[in-house]
């Protein structure tokens, strides 16, 4: 299943490193806003020469708000260990670029990360 729309970045740093077959790969943590005060949160997994030019390009302006346009596949809920239990979606990146910026003043930033 694919998944496609506007996600914002939380505060917590993507995460850029050389996964265990050699490639590049980038761990966002993403908020979707489903409605006030209510977020639901996505970690994304971006590997390959793709992800590797957006980090390049765009790293300085991946900070807590930044809206981006994703095209995600295999997502999946998992349930972590919190008191309480929090669920996140795992997913894929397909494609992802920064949202243009009328979505950049979104309030995701208020999100807990």
């Amino acid at each position: 299943m694919k998944h496609a729309g506007i996600l914002f970045l939380s505060r917590t740093k993507p995460a850029a490193s050389i996964s265990a077959c050699g490639s590049f790969q980038l761990v966002l943590l993403l908020f979707d806003r489903i409605g006030p005060q209510q977020v639901e949160p996505w970690r994304v997994v971006w590997a390959g020469p793709a992800a590797r030019r957006f980090w390049d390009a765009h790293q300085s302006a991946l900070v807590a708000g930044t809206a981006l346009q994703v095209e995600l596949e295999r997502a999946r809920i998992h349930t972590l260990s919190t008191r309480p239990p929090m669920a996140e979606v795992h997913a894929r990146v397909i494609s992802a670029e920064l949202a243009p910026a009328r979505h950049s003043s979104h309030p995701a930033e208020q999100a807990h990360a």
